[in-house]
């Protein structure tokens, strides 16, 4: 038994693991705002305007794109799990309800109130309809796309909630996959075969959107279907941690190199950051939207980046003093916390900065169309002080509530139930504690 006010070293380890990923988010939601920052700044120009303009810095900026990758990885591997124990554990089957209550609560109401912000204060000269209103509260802006101020990376959002949408149906076929064999070893085999299809989808896709037919930055870019190799990866992660919480003794090969050489997978992420840097068969340090033959070798980058980044902060085991002590610490784990805000509202804050849009009297401009206004370290520091602002009250009297409330609902629900039917439906797994995903 462990002593009062102590933890196991497997808790113990656990609680790092969870604190890591918090931590990751935390980052990769920083380099997202370092990354835009500097394309509007002018750090970061088409190739029409000359050679990188801050030379290697233009390069290195450019590369920090890899840092959005994660986060599809994080909601693939963390909203899959409890579908991925079902099936091969035997757990039942996480209810549809609440699952979606969790979803829609994690996800719209900080989108809702961005949209209403950005409506009312940034875009409303350019109201002309009630679709041009009800086109980004319904999530519809990726198909027919219209650029609204402060919105500019908010695409993901519907990205996030087809995927939410598909996942249970996708679970499903993995299941009737895998149930038809007894081994634990070739149900996984089995789990792995539409994955495997979602990474060739998207590998497929994001080649096809840079045909020259279609124009550079066609509406297909926003489309959701070149991030499904991220997801797939994240949802092969959950695969692999339960079969290793099914049998610990048999942990799957890339877990055990991940605990062996934990830090060869975070330089095989960073070889993978400098071939997005390098950009080959494109321009490096430009914002060029490249050849299909760019974006085919540009993709698998991306991919590779976030599941090398990914595989060591989730396999049991792997851990390193530099990996805790950069992810664990507080103010990472607090950025962790409010990063859906963080990647939400930096560029409304940009936008105030430069005083673009309705509310100084005005129609919106695109950032790309103020630089030169003011420097890179001055926006950085004006977006990183507002925006961590503008998240915190966000996550504390928005988000969190709203999420709580809802998990209150949903526990007296089941209560409910369960006094009608005399008792649970059987245990179920506990819920991962990382929130998981944008």
């Amino acid at each position: 038994m462990t002593a009062l006010g102590t933890r196991s070293p497997v808790e113990a380890r656990e609680k790092r693991r969870i604190a890591n990923l918090d931590g990751v988010r935390g980052i990769c939601a920083m380099i997202v705002v370092f990354t835009h920052v500097a394309f509007s700044t002018g750090v970061v120009l088409g190739s029409e305007s000359g050679p990188p303009q801050k030379g290697i810095w233009s390069i290195l900026a450019v590369g920090l794109e890899v840092g959005l990758g994660p986060f599809f990885i994080l909601s693939g591997m963390l909203l899959y799990k409890p579908f991925a124990r079902a099936t091969l554990r035997g757990t039942p089957k996480p209810s549809l309800g609440p699952f979606f209550l969790r979803r829609g609560l994690r996800l719209m109401p900080g989108y809702w109130l961005l949209t209403a912000f950005c409506l009312l204060f940034l875009n409303y000269t350019s109201i002309d309809s009630v679709w041009y209103v009800l086109r980004p509260l319904l999530l519809m802006q990726d198909y027919d796309y219209v650029w609204y101020a402060g919105m500019d990376p908010t695409w993901t959002i519907p990205t996030e909630a087809q995927f939410y949408l598909a996942l249970p149906l996708l679970a499903l076929l993995m299941n009737r996959l895998a149930r038809r064999v007894d081994d634990p070893a070739r149900k996984v085999r089995r789990m792995m075969i539409p994955l495997g299809v979602m990474v060739v989808i998207g590998w497929v896709f994001a080649g096809y959107m840079h045909m020259e037919h279609l124009g550079p930055w066609p509406p297909e870019y926003w489309w959701p279907f070149s991030r499904l190799g991220l997801f797939a990866v994240g949802m092969g992660l959950a695969i692999l941690s339960v079969r290793a919480e099914q049998s610990p003794k048999a942990l799957p090969g890339l877990y055990r190199a991940a605990a062996k050489r934990p830090g060869l997978f975070w330089l095989g992420a960073l070889a993978s950051y400098l071939v997005v840097c390098a950009a080959p068969l494109g321009n490096p340090g430009t914002w060029d939207y490249g050849s299909p033959q760019f974006a085919l070798v540009q993709h698998l980058a991306f991919l590779a980046f976030a599941f090398l980044l990914m595989v060591p902060l989730v396999a049991p085991k792997a851990s390193t003093p530099l990996m805790d002590a950069v992810l664990s610490n507080r103010p990472t784990r607090f950025l962790g916390r409010i990063s859906y805000g963080l990647y939400l509202w930096h560029f409304v804050v940009m936008y105030l900065w430069f005083r673009s849009g309705s509310i100084f009297g005005a129609p919106p401009v695109p950032a790309a169309m103020l630089i030169g206004k003011v420097g890179f370290w001055e926006m950085f520091g004006v977006v990183v002080v507002g925006t961590i602002a503008i998240a915190t009250a966000s996550y504390y009297f928005l988000e969190r509530p709203l999420m709580r409330a809802g998990e209150r609902w949903i526990a007296k629900r089941e209560a409910a139930r369960n006094a009608r039917t005399g008792g649970p439906d059987g245990l179920r797994p506990q819920q991962e504690r990382s929130a998981s995903v944008v």
